[in-house]
């Protein structure tokens, strides 16, 4: 190519470039009428991106601080290569969506593996407002080892005061509700409280209730504590409880459904059999989506009570299970495979205001399109 061709296309560029940052400034980029979700990929940690159609964004959770979580290494492999942290993934999943910033950072309790990459990620993207259940609750035991104590929630919990100060706060209770663009939110557990009174269209008696016995273990004080987030969407209703236990699923959905059927749920606790008690079918979800790593999560019991879900049409996960590879299924449905380089795949989720959800596989990009029930 000639010089003068070369510096011809080069300016045509620029133009180009500066055409679209006008366009960006004066609103005229058009914009998905659609609610955009993105499953993030953060080992096992939790980490869900929504934006809305006026580019509104919340960010539930921020997975791992950097250097922890990641594929298991084989015993007599060399070290891996460093990955990309929680936050690098995050960062990725909102450039490809398109913004530049949190609105809403909603942090479901103060485990690691939710907070850990909090201060990674606000070094790449700026937060508008902080949403939590209130101070943390859990004390690392007497005999903690230093690692534990390195990790512990008391120890990671002042990094989220600091980043909250200066900026809008809010305290979750049980039955508030915020707006954030067209998508709505609802508060339906928080600080170890549940929803006393059925929603509206809730309230049916749930007999997968019967002869449940409660758990003693509930893998610390901060998961009973966990933000449960109702959210709709036009005609489609959408669950994240964090990592609610068992004992508190059964105070919201025993011996009444306080919640009612959604469809689409984030289940609960990686998929870890800390929670998913039998009672969670009541919520008869059309898709659920496990945030699993491939040693964390997907216990054999919870793949089970997921798969026995009455009205399920899509199991999808964010990495098979390297301890249950019977109860994988279909490869398509798993963005992350243990045989395969791990490249940090999303399970990216699409719903039209009509209630049209389509997931798609971020590694191959298979896709399925189911339809919401309807409010």
């Amino acid at each position: 190519m000639s010089q003068r061709r070369i510096i011809g296309t080069l300016i045509l560029l620029t133009l180009t470039l500066a055409a679209a940052g006008a366009a960006a400034k004066s609103g005229k980029i058009k914009r998905s009428r659609d609610l955009r979700i993105a499953a993030v990929d953060v080992e096992g940690g939790a980490a869900i991106l929504f934006v809305t159609p006026e580019g509104k964004s919340l960010l539930i959770d921020t997975g791992w601080p950097p250097g922890i979580g990641g594929p298991r290494r084989k015993p007599d492999a060399p070290p891996p290569p460093p990955m990309p942290s929680s936050a690098d993934r995050i960062a990725a999943a909102a450039a490809s969506l398109g913004i530049k910033k949190i609105d809403y950072l909603l942090m479901t309790h103060y485990h690691v593996d939710h907070l850990g990459g909090l201060q990674a990620l606000l070094a790449k993207l700026p937060v508008e407002a902080f949403i939590d259940h209130g101070p943390n609750r859990e004390e690392p035991p007497p005999n903690a080892t230093p690692r534990q104590l390195a990790f512990a929630t008391a120890t990671l919990y002042p990094a989220w005061v600091a980043a909250y100060q200066g900026h809008e706060h809010i305290t979750a209770q049980v039955g508030q509700k915020l707006d954030i663009g067209s998508m709505h939110l609802q508060f339906v557990t928080s600080d170890g409280n549940v929803l006393h009174e059925p929603l509206p269209g809730a309230g049916q008696p749930n007999p997968l209730c019967a002869n449940v016995l409660p758990m003693d273990r509930n893998g610390g004080e901060e998961n009973v504590r966990s933000v449960g987030t109702l959210i709709t969407f036009g005609k489609t209703r959408i669950l994240d409880l964090g990592d609610l236990t068992w004992n508190k699923e059964m105070e919201l959905l025993c011996p009444v459904n306080r919640v009612g059927k959604v469809d689409v749920y984030f289940v609960t606790g990686h998929g870890m059999n800390l929670s998913s008690s039998p009672p969670t079918g009541a919520l008869d979800p059309l898709v659920a989506v496990m945030q699993n790593g491939p040693m964390k999560g997907g216990d054999e019991a919870v793949i089970r009570t997921v798969d026995s879900y009455p009205d399920l049409k899509g199991f999808w996960r964010v990495h098979d299970s390297v301890r249950y590879p019977d109860l994988n299924g279909d490869p398509d449905y798993i963005a992350n495979l243990d045989q395969l380089s791990d490249q940090g795949y999303p399970v990216d989720i699409d719903i039209t205001p009509r209630g049209r959800i389509t997931v798609t596989n971020g590694r191959n990009h298979f896709s399925r399109t189911y339809t919401a029930r309807g409010k």
